[in-house]
């Protein structure tokens, strides 16, 4: 008999256990609460998440508590089953200003409603969170690109920055330019320089002042036989400013051959003035003045040439002009 009771004790103790909430209830209970949640202009706000949990601090969704649910198309909520106490509630809409607070249950009184109206995230708030986000976004594409730039993966570099591009919020025409020049080498690194040229306009659409971008596309242009082309971007170089001098080099021999003299020892006279030490130019120089008449002048650039370098491939070339002059 006494084995008997035993043995109904612990089954009794056992439906009990399961019949207990699996969470434990620290927070379970039979208190109820409802609500309902509008806008400013009183309309109802369907699908805004509320999150209850059983605490007088803030609202933290990863500590035990009840699952987060949602008000219906009529912004109305209620939730069962929770134990007496203060309670947080954490209200959130894409949109809204989050709203967060304290309130009461009662679990042997009827619930009263709970009406809460949230605000419209301000334009310029919105705009500002927008524009981090989107930078933050190019951010990393962009420490991508570089990394697989670094890799010399060209077509995905270029991928990443073009992805930079299309969701940087700031408007800043050095960065977008200085991305654009990176794209363009990626084209270039690949062989495909007619690529690399239009990408460099599309850069000096967004900086048409930029210096290093009119440099480099002076020389691509140079180097794929567009010398018209190059020289209009020459042009609008601010005085002063240095030009790879083997385009001018380039340019200048075309015109020479070309028996435009005078247009060759312009472009010959910039690259002595931007490279006095390259004696190439000095040749090139030489042989215009040649051309021209001038052999005083000839004779100085040839005398120049050997005394910066005596073993030049035109050494002894010159060496003979020297000599009849």
């Amino acid at each position: 008999m006494r084995q008997r009771q035993l043995f109904l004790f612990f089954v009794i103790v056992a439906l009990l256990a399961a019949a207990l909430p699996a969470s434990a209830q620290s927070w379970a209970g039979k208190g109820r609460l409802q609500g309902e949640i509008r806008d400013e202009q009183g309309k109802p706000i369907e699908g805004a998440k509320i999150t209850l949990r059983k605490t007088t601090e803030r609202v933290d969704p990863n500590a035990d508590g009840p699952k987060s649910f949602t008000t219906t198309k009529n912004g109305k909520w209620s939730i069962l089953g929770l134990a007496g106490g203060t309670w947080g509630i954490l209200i959130e809409k894409q949109g809204y200003l989050p709203s967060e607070g304290q309130v009461p249950v009662n679990e042997f009184a009827v619930a009263q409603p709970i009406n809460i109206t949230l605000k419209v995230i301000p334009k310029e708030v919105q705009q500002k969170a927008a524009e981090a986000s989107g930078n933050a976004k190019a951010k990393a594409a962009i420490e991508q690109a570089n990394a697989l730039l670094g890799q010399s993966k060209y077509a995905e570099a270029r991928a990443q920055y073009e992805q930079a591009l299309s969701v940087l919020e700031v408007d800043d025409p050095v960065l977008k330019s200085s991305i654009q020049r990176t794209i363009a080498r990626t084209w270039f690194e690949e062989g495909k320089t007619d690529q690399a040229i239009d990408t460099l306009k599309r850069s000096l659409e967004i900086k048409p002042d930029d210096v290093e971008t009119l440099q480099l596309i002076s020389t691509l242009l140079v180097s794929a036989g567009r010398e018209k082309e190059a020289e209009a971007y020459m042009a609008k170089l601010p005085a002063g400013t240095k030009v790879d001098p083997n385009s001018l080099l380039n340019l200048g021999i075309k015109l020479y051959n070309e028996k435009d003299l005078t247009g060759a020892l312009d472009k010959f006279d910039r690259v002595v003035k931007d490279n006095p030490e390259l004696a190439t130019a000095y040749y090139y120089r030489g042989l215009t003045y040649l051309g021209l008449n001038k052999s005083a002048e000839a004779k100085a650039d040839f005398q120049k040439l050997l005394e910066l370098d005596p073993n030049n491939p035109n050494a002894e070339e010159v060496r003979e002009y020297i000599k009849a002059l």
